[in-house]
């Protein structure tokens, strides 16, 4: 890891950043729904899922339908290839479970296969999508919420992580979720969050 490496302030979603762009992309993708498109859908997939996960966005990419374990408690998703080829198991919370149970149901009514081997999001000739495409799409969410042209969706993995460590103020829970090798790079994320940082300085200015 470089040094020098830094977790700073543009480089992941703020709360309110992170509920925008949900919002947004579930507004669309129930407008998109009503009218039988797929596009909004799945991004919103996409996007629930990097937030909610943490996952890099080349793990998205490889995800295969049998990798996620749904109907286990606690859910969690089977990362295969990780970095460095390594796996783990990362868990998520209820409501992308339901999420993806229900993004698996659609994924049948648009005639798109649910087989085990089968992509979570599909590409073109029916392979796994890319990471490029995965990306842009993400990007667009961004941008149709109205959200900083620097974020993406690698700060989707960022936001997750600062927002799990300060939940459970837990590195090695953060390493094992990430996938990091070493928990120097987890370390990194061991700070408050901004809205924490307001309420400490109100607190030390006696507002």
């Amino acid at each position: 890891m470089n040094k020098n490496y830094k977790i700073t302030r543009e480089k992941f979603f703020d709360l309110q950043e992170r509920n925008a762009i949900l919002k947004t992309s579930e507004k669309r993708a129930n407008a998109d729904k009503a009218k039988g498109r797929v596009t909004w859908p799945i991004r919103y997939m996409l996007v629930h899922l990097a937030l909610n996960s943490g996952l890099r966005v080349s793990e998205i990419a490889k995800l295969k339908i049998e990798d996620l374990k749904l109907s286990i408690k606690p859910s969690y998703i089977f990362v295969r290839n990780g970095k460095r080829r390594k796996s783990r198991d990362v868990y998520i919370d209820l409501e992308l479970t339901k999420h993806l149970q229900e993004f698996i149901l659609q994924k049948k009514n648009w005639n798109q296969s649910i087989e085990p081997l089968a992509p979570l999001f599909f590409g073109q000739g029916g392979q796994h999508s890319t990471t490029t495409a995965l990306y842009i799409s993400f990007k667009q969410a961004v941008r149709e919420a109205g959200l900083r042209d620097d974020l993406t969706i690698h700060s989707a993995r960022h936001s997750y992580a600062t927002l799990l460590y300060y939940k459970t103020k837990d590195l090695r829970a953060v390493q094992k979720q990430l996938g990091h090798s070493s928990l120097n790079m987890t370390t990194l994320y061991a700070d408050i969050m901004p809205e924490e940082n307001e309420i400490l300085a109100n607190a030390i200015l006696g507002n």
